[in-house]
């Protein structure tokens, strides 16, 4: 406290290091409706670096026209604007968005924008507790009444054998299903040490390749050979990238002169910590010569259940965010501008 009894002004230092340590986004808008500021969890969420965003319009965010609109009315109004608007990583996940005049004395310089995301645990126990039940309460009469057709296939003749031998298919199936659902509930736990996400793609292209439709596909690999190790656990990540690759299968099979591209790098997006420090990234991708999505399905992609597949059961997908999210990444896919789409897997180097 100074002698004159007031407080001395926070170092511009202290005072960003405040803000890029509160757990929701937080955007910073000049008088001019650009970026000041771009804490960490608005990076990860608008997929922007702060060098990169800072100084552009805030309308050059994902969804930034509704952010620039609701800043100049915070900053007009000096007083406090909401609204509520969808992620921009997963549409189907509503944000609160707040925006409050900045104000310097009585003269307001701008506005400060956070986003939270509205978190549901209460829903996520109950999911996790209705896939824990489906698994005690199917798996174990399942597994009788798949044993049983089984058997039974290998004595029956004729029709008979034929139906049992599809009860014995479907069974499977939904004990698949059921497998699905608990990997999709549960956390994944990780195994993690150095990984070669080269040799991962590798053992990934000998299993798509086995594939009866990949037959007359072309694969083509562009890798960064001087790409570090990841810091993962082997087996998920091949299931990531398998679920990518089988997708881009599905996407080409049937159409003239199927390709499929896989491209590693070191992503221009660098991963920043609370205490500032920033991070590398590699980048997997996987590129397709296909239609590509449907611009309804494209927004509703990590939705589990949510599929365009005729035998499909949507759970791809959020299964591989969630195994790429526990290893501190994202996984974005979109339509490529020339055609086809594009998966792209982001994960932290392991520099260290």
């Amino acid at each position: 406290m100074s002698r004159t009894g007031k407080a001395p002004p926070l170092a511009a230092a202290i005072a960003r290091a405040a803000v890029d340590s509160i757990a929701d986004a937080v955007v910073i808008v000049g008088a001019d409706g650009g970026v000041l500021h771009l804490n960490p969890p608005a990076e990860e969420l608008f997929g922007r670096s702060r060098e990169r965003a800072v100084d552009l319009p805030v309308r050059a965010l994902p969804g930034g026209a509704q952010l620039a609109a609701l800043a100049e009315r915070a900053r007009v109004s000096h007083e406090s604007q909401s609204l509520d608007y969808p992620s921009p990583q997963d549409p189907g996940v509503p944000i609160s968005v707040e925006a409050n005049p900045l104000l310097d004395g009585a003269v307001c310089v701008g506005a400060v924008i956070v986003l939270r995301v509205r978190r549901s645990s209460e829903r996520t126990l109950d999911f996790e507790a209705l896939a824990a039940g489906l698994a005690h309460e199917i798996k174990n009469p399942l597994a009788g009444l798949q044993g049983s057709a089984e058997l039974l296939a290998r004595e029956a003749e004729g029709p008979a054998k034929e139906y049992a031998l599809v009860i014995a298919r479907e069974a499977k199936r939904v004990d698949g299903l059921v497998r699905e659902l608990l990997d999709l509930a549960r956390p994944a736990a990780l195994q993690t040490a150095p990984v070669n996400i080269h040799n991962v793609l590798g053992d990934v292209l000998v299993l798509a390749r086995g594939v009866s439709a990949a037959e007359g596909i072309h694969f083509v690999e562009r890798y960064d050979p001087s790409l570090p190790p990841v810091h993962g656990d082997d087996e998920k990540l091949t299931q990531v990238m398998l679920n990518l690759v089988r997708n881009a299968v599905d996407a080409v099979a049937g159409r003239p002169s199927p390709l499929i591209v896989l491209e590693t790098g070191v992503a221009s997006l660098r991963l920043r910590s609370a205490s500032g420090r920033t991070r590398p990234l590699a980048r997997i991708s996987v590129l397709d010569s296909g239609p590509g999505i449907p611009e309804p399905m494209l927004q509703r992609l990590f939705t589990p259940f949510a599929t365009s597949k005729p035998h499909g059961t949507g759970l791809g997908l959020a299964i591989s965010r969630r195994i790429v999210e526990a290893h501190g990444g994202r996984i974005e896919v979109k339509n490529r501008a020339l055609g086809g789409a594009e998966a792209t897997v982001y994960l932290p180097l392991d520099v260290s």
